[in-house]
């Protein structure tokens, strides 16, 4: 694999928000677990949002495919809706009558991102069967207005056949307004990243190769 991920990783900067696309077959937990990886090596704090129960589904998965999900169990979470908790719960908000309430998530994200921090976003996705589509479009201004935020880099996952299958306009939206998009795939029995979209020039049409191994041993 070399040293390809950490390169990319490295690229992006604060107050970046990155878009991970992915589809349902391409273990999208496997690069969480390259974050984390990263997040170690690199001694920076991360702060997950765990959307409708999705870092427990990501776990579990991690487990059965061998791979070390201890990491997880003391990362700071914010808990949005679903009911099984994972990691170290610091904050929770519900989803309500099929919307957010953005302000108390921001409350709630001040309180405890007091350093920089990596900030993986999880199930995205699963909130395009709940809202309804003039609360998509809020949530995508939402996502846009964090765009500069300099105390952390954002990662969205997004399984794509989910949004383009419910909501297709959401997806270019959603492009139009992150700064970095990443690609995340399935090749063969290893896995592939790719930067679509970079502000860093040095990274844009990037493309590495990553194998399942490397993810178990800790490799960038």
């Amino acid at each position: 694999m070399g040293r390809g991920v950490g390169k990319v990783l490295d690229g992006l900067k604060l107050g970046e928000t990155v878009l991970v696309e992915y589809e349902a077959y391409s273990s999208p937990e496997l690069f969480l677990a390259i974050l984390q990886n990263y997040a170690l090596e690199r001694g920076k704090p991360v702060l997950i949002d765990d959307i409708v129960d999705t870092l427990p589904e990501y776990v579990e998965r991690l487990k059965l495919m061998g791979v070390d999900f201890q990491r997880f169990t003391n990362v700071s979470v914010i808990k949005i809706g679903g009911s099984r908790e994972s990691g170290n719960v610091v904050g929770h908000l519900e989803v309500d009558k099929y919307r957010l309430d953005f302000k108390y998530y921001d409350n709630i994200y001040k309180k405890v991102a007091s350093r920089e921090v990596i900030n993986p976003v999880l199930g995205v996705y699963k909130l395009f069967g709940l809202f309804r589509k003039h609360e998509l479009l809020r949530l995508a201004r939402n996502i846009a207005s964090f765009v500069g935020r300099r105390s952390r880099v954002a990662y969205y996952f997004l399984n794509v056949e989910v949004v383009e299958t419910i909501s297709p306009e959401m997806l270019p939206l959603l492009e139009e307004a992150s700064t970095t998009i990443l690609r995340w795939g399935r090749e063969g029995r290893s896995y592939r990243l790719e930067v679509v979209k970079a502000c860093d020039e040095d990274i844009t049409g990037s493309s590495v190769v990553v194998g399942v191994g490397d993810i178990k041993e800790g490799k960038l």
